[in-house]
């Protein structure tokens, strides 16, 4: 399969007892269940559960779209069906996870992420236009929008400015909602929507809707899910800058971190594209001594490297997929410390491929990628998170 594991492993695969029918329909709301968000690329998509002590891929699953991501907010997972479908729906886990709500957010909006402020009150973000939707999600009616038009871009390689801010992800802290705005030129020569503006994340009041601060970010094109952590014990956001990406790629980013406490990025990455060697298009920050990125490097290379976040170091590959291997890595989290798992888009043998990271031990638990029927996207954890 061209995949090479850089670490000695143990299977442990054997000694982990499979549950019966009837534990499998517990487990479906137990703290060791995640959620996943598979796809098939093109028609449509699952949402499905797995077990992470007996590594187990529930029954049942939740038809989504072919694009789109899941959050998890006060008992309910929210999915964001993007381009194609622009629709928010929400699925009860007291009810197998079937879609209890689904609203629409407006045709070709792209929605790019929700937070849920209060049981009435949530924030949604769209790739296309300069607005942050304000909505009533529990009945599905958009009470309002916050203007991000202050913050399009001037100028443009053609030049004629976009009126797209590319709104992306959010996270919450302390009763203030981040905002990470790409601010890309879609109106390059290119067509390859290049980061050729500053990166803004922006500060949002939630009980008055109001924008608080502006921050430009050291490096360009946040991309993929913020992560909250702690740095030298005080919270921290950590967003993954890509710069330049893809066909465009340049060693021009990395994991940067904003103090949440002084307002101010931190002097150095928590891990930069010239320790990774290429882009870093996820990752997962398990504890202040490892994390794990998702990387890319300019010969379509695709790893799972090891580094610190303290020093910002390479400690080395997990695993490695060549270019010339078609298939690639998707989702990755690490959960509780003691388990990493990994999307793998192989369409001959798709699925979750897990370790066992434990005091930094890298033991393969999956010799082959456990199914999850379609490709995993996204992994995750149904408890609070912001």
């Amino acid at each position: 399969m061209g995949v090479q594991i850089a670490f000695c492993f143990v299977c442990k695969e054997t000694d982990i007892p499979k549950p019966g029918i009837f534990q499998l329909l517990l487990l479906g709301t137990s703290p060791s269940t995640l959620g996943v968000v598979t796809t098939d690329f093109g028609g449509g998509g699952r949402f499905r559960l797995f077990e992470t002590n007996s590594l187990t891929a529930l029954p049942g699953s939740t038809p989504i779209h072919s694009d789109a991501i899941a959050r998890f907010f006060e008992g309910k997972v929210y999915i964001v069906n993007r381009l194609g479908r622009d629709s928010i729906q929400r699925l009860n886990p007291n009810l197998n996870y079937l879609t209890e709500q689904e609203f629409t957010v407006g045709q070709n909006s792209n929605p790019q992420d929700i937070f849920v402020v209060s049981p009435n009150k949530s924030y949604i973000s769209f790739f296309n236009g300069s607005q942050l939707g304000i909505y009533d999600h529990s009945v599905g009616v958009r009470l309002g929008s916050i203007s991000l038009a202050s913050f399009l871009e001037s100028t443009s390689t053609s030049g004629i400015p976009d009126t797209s801010v590319e709104a992306s992800t959010m996270i919450g802290y302390n009763g203030n909602v981040y905002l990470a705005l790409q601010r890309l030129d879609r109106n390059d020569r290119s067509g390859l929507l290049p980061a050729n503006n500053d990166s803004i994340l922006i500060e949002i009041d939630s009980n008055t809707d109001r924008i608080t601060n502006a921050f430009t970010l050291p490096f360009k094109n946040p991309f993929g899910r913020m992560q909250l952590s702690t740095w030298q014990n005080q919270p921290i956001i950590a967003i993954s800058c890509v710069g330049q990406v893809g066909f465009l790629s340049q060693i021009d980013g990395g994991i940067i971190g904003f103090n949440l406490i002084t307002k101010q990025f931190l002097p150095s990455p928590l891990y930069s594209e010239q320790s990774a060697g290429g882009d870093i298009l996820a990752f997962s920050i398990a504890s202040p001594e490892f994390g794990y990125a998702s990387t890319l490097d300019s010969s379509f290379n695709k790893r799972i490297q090891v580094f610190q976040p303290g020093t910002g170091q390479n400690i080395g590959n997990l695993l490695e997929i060549p270019g010339s291997v078609g298939n690639s890595i998707t989702g990755i989290m690490s959960y509780k410390g003691s388990r990493l798992l990994i999307g793998n888009t192989d369409f001959r043998n798709s699925g979750l491929t897990i370790y066992d990271i434990n005091q930094g031990n890298r033991a393969l638990l999956t010799p082959l990628p456990i199914s999850m029927e379609l490709t995993p996207s996204q992994i995750l954890i149904l408890q609070n998170q912001n």
